[in-house]
């Protein structure tokens, strides 16, 4: 098992990527993945030995390979994590004047050795040579940058928008600063991924799985940033690596964000970026000049990378790069004074004191320190940190234990509200259930026995609740005819619809009765149930019966004056003693067009009615080509465009034939082009007659109001309207699309229409190509 420690920066995302893709468990190692709050705490954590690897500085790296250690308690280097893009940042866009030095500024930085803090000090020099101010660098955690910026004396911050995504409501220095170090396309190489020397002595081979999948989750992130769209955040539950991150902030940083298509991420050193900052900040830290050629060395990761290409586990104890001795000339801190021979004894007192008061309750409880550098005093800064991690840890614990039991309170409160609300339920539903006006009974769908009926059912077939218990669904509906259909016994798990009309049930005194019967299934776990209706069809079919006598009464009625109309307009047309102009004898043409049109509308109102009418044996079934009859319905239909900006795309190619009665072809067109006008009060009617493949297609489009999408499959009922105002306006009586289909089907057509809701409609006529 291999301990991973990362701070809870996004800098660390290809760790947790490779982590929670399972890049780890490809190359066979197992691994144990910890956040830390800060660098510090993880290079302390590398330094004992406690963790195997873990996200370091850059630049404490660099120092660490620099102090005289042994090879157990050196750190080694992997690979690079994170690259930024640096600039200063801050709430305002201050100038050199603007700074005084009677005030004390701080700047937040991930460490003190970053190259965040070493940016951050070298923009102020060259950003307000003349003007030197009090300046203190704040190790701070990236979950409290935020918090720590906002402060009235904080001068800035030295980051970039993807680490800190709050940064982009913020003045950017790069805009107005000559810095160079801001204003050019520099990436700092800021974090990198090391070993403990003692994972190197101990598991060389898992140290080559980590590398490797390290290396493939910066190759994913890089690959995944140049998709035009990702889902990443939503495959990756990142709130328990870095929680500071809000939901809408991980999606945009992980989707759109252009830093990733940059390759933030990326195990190529940069480190010739880093000379500048070293040359005039870290070199003047450390009083010690080294050479960018020996810098070059240590932050080279070429024989690395080099190993990890044919991606197969090996030992990197063979590597150069982790057999490297320490070197003899080497930087050491200054000589630290240690106490006297007293200072154990006393460091135990101290201790035990502090052990006493957590014992009683006082977990506020601290070592005293002072701000130098003796043994005794190291040791209990280590303690009281530990100490307050501990009681951090506490103290969530107890507000999460809080929130449980209040949790578990309500739960037990909605729990009980839950029973009695289920028990009113149940009341609710038999009471419905046992008073419907519709006759119901429910079914075992496993064994068709009947479970309950309700007194509607038990009044109309006569049958006692004594005698629904003992019966079966055959035993009312017989003939087999339900368990055919309905697969009783199989096919449990699915849901299951059924109308049955015109069945004969078997009512108790053995006689039958015509109804309408509907299946409805319920899935309740572990059994499925069946509702059943019986519904009399005496009703229904009296309302067909004088629906049908109404339509031909009409139809009737209305034929009487339709034969005087059209006889006084023949005799209008044939009487030579009145003299018409080309206009008179072109509205002749369209009255008498029209006046055929509704008497063939009449008779085919009667055609509607009833499916078991006959066809009338005198049609005559032509080969035509549509092309003509529609030119000839646009122009009878010219006088519905007055009053309206509508604009016409005609298209139609000539010479194709169809077969069928050229008169109903003709009501077809009709009906759906003026529908297309009524719809249409400004805009554009398209119509276009093309083949494809022995088909010819006939489209109608319009930018009208479009069509209901739940309306969509009921247009071509009888008599349907969708219920809108619009329509309320227009007007019209629900057959036109009704009769349009039928002919359609008649002449073996196919009518298909598309729609959407205040963009328009598109109707398609498809018909079989005749051959000449």
């Amino acid at each position: 098992m291999i301990n991973i420690c990362i701070t809870s920066r996004l800098s660390s995302l290809p760790i947790v990527v490779a982590y929670k893709k399972g890049f780890f468990e490809e190359y066979g190692v197992r691994i144990s993945l910890h956040v830390n709050t800060h660098h510090k705490a993880i290079h302390s954590l590398l330094d004992a030995g406690r963790v195997e690897a873990g996200e370091i500085s850059t630049i404490t790296f660099l120092q660490d390979f620099y102090l005289k250690k042994s090879k157990l308690k050196r750190i080694f280097k992997g690979l690079y994590l994170y690259h930024s893009p640096l600039s200063f940042y801050s709430r305002f866009l201050f100038k050199p004047e603007d700074l005084t030095r009677n005030k004390a500024y701080f700047i937040p930085v991930p460490h003190t050795n970053s190259v965040e803090r070493f940016l951050a000090e070298k923009f102020i020099e060259e950003y307000a040579p003349k003007n030197p101010i009090k300046i203190r660098y704040v190790d701070t955690p990236g979950f409290l940058e935020e918090k720590e910026f906002l402060k009235p004396n904080c001068l800035g911050i030295a980051s970039d928008p993807f680490l800190s995504p709050f940064l982009r409501n913020y003045h950017d220095f790069k805009e107005i600063s000559p810095n160079s170090l801001i204003n050019s396309k520099r990436m700092y190489p800021t974090t990198l991924l090391a070993f403990s020397g003692d994972a190197i002595a101990k598991m060389g081979r898992d140290v080559s799985g980590v590398l490797l999948a390290v290396k493939k989750a910066i190759d994913f992130l890089n690959a995944h940033s140049k998709m035009p769209r990702g889902n990443l955040w939503e495959d990756l539950n990142l709130n328990q690596f870095y929680p500071h991150l809000r939901v809408g902030e991980t999606k945009s940083l992980l989707n759109s964000h252009p830093l990733l298509k940059s390759e933030i991420f990326s195990y190529n050193g940069l480190e010739q970026n880093l000379f500048p900052l070293l040359k005039d900040i870290y070199f003047r830290q450390i009083r010690r000049v080294m050479e960018p050629e020996s810098i070059s060395r240590v932050l080279d990761f070429t024989e690395i990378l080099g190993s990890l290409e044919p991606k197969k586990l090996f030992d990197v104890r063979k590597l150069h790069s982790f057999e490297e001795k320490t070197e003899e000339k080497l930087y050491a801190p200054s000589l630290i004074n240690y106490r006297k021979l007293n200072a154990v004894r006393h460091l135990i007192v101290d201790i035990n004191s502090v052990m006493l008061d957590i014992l009683q309750g006082n977990y506020s409880s601290r070592l005293n320190t002072d701000e130098t550098l003796q043994l005794d005093n190291r040791v209990k800064i280590l303690i009281n940190s530990m100490l307050d991690a501990y009681n951090a840890k506490l103290e969530l614990q107890k507000e999460e234990i809080a929130e449980l039991e209040n949790l578990i309170s309500i739960l037990e409160i909605k729990l009980d509200r839950s029973a009695v609300d289920l028990q009113y339920s149940e009341e609710k539903y038999r009471y419905l259930f046992e008073f419907s006006r519709e006759a119901i009974v429910l079914i075992d769908a496993e064994t068709g026995n009947i479970l309950e009926g309700n007194h509607q059912f038990r009044t109309l077939t006569g049958y006692t609740r004594g005698d629904i218990t003992k019966m079966s669904i055959e035993d009312i509906i017989p003939e087999n005819l339900v368990s055919s259909q309905l697969n009783v016994g199989s096919d449990l798990n699915s849901d299951t619809m059924l109308s049955l009309p015109d069945v004969n049930i078997r009512i108790k005194d053995g006689s039958r009765l015509e109804v309408d019967v509907s299946f409805t299934s319920i899935l309740l776990s572990p059994k499925k149930r069946y509702q059943v209706q019986f519904r009399p069809n005496l009703e229904r079919k009296e309302q067909e019966r004088l629906q049908h006598e109404f339509i031909s009464n009409v139809s009737h009625e209305l034929r009487s004056p339709m034969t005087n109309i059209r006889g006084y307009l023949e005799f209008l047309k044939s009487d030579t003693t009145l003299n018409y102009t080309e206009e008179h004898k072109n509205m002749l043409e369209v009255i008498e067009k029209n006046a055929k049109r509704l008497s063939f509308l009449i008779e085919n109102i009667l055609k509607l009615t009833t499916s078991r009418e006959k066809e009338n044996e005198d049609e005559v079934i032509e080969i035509f080509d549509p092309v003509p009859v529609i030119e000839d319905v646009i122009h009878m239909n010219s006088h519905l465009t007055k009053g309206k900006t509508i604009e016409w795309e005609i298209s139609l190619k000539k010479g194709l034939l169809i077969r069928g009665i050229k008169f109903e072809f003709s009501q077809i067109i009709t009906n759906l082009y003026v529908n297309a006008l009524k719809y249409t009060l400004k805009g554009k009617i398209a119509v276009s007659v093309f083949e494809d493949q022995n088909k010819i297609f006939i489209k109608i489009q319009d930018s009208g109001i479009g069509i209901d999408p739940n309306y969509k499959n009921q247009i071509f009922d009888r008599f349907f309207r969708i219920p809108s105002l619009d329509n309320k306006k227009i007007g019209g009586t629900g057959l036109g699309l009704s009769i349009v289909k039928s002919l359609t089907e008649k002449m073996n057509g196919e009518i298909l229409v598309e729609s959407q809701l205040g963009v328009g409609s598109v109707f398609t006529l498809k018909f079989s190509k005749i051959q000449p």
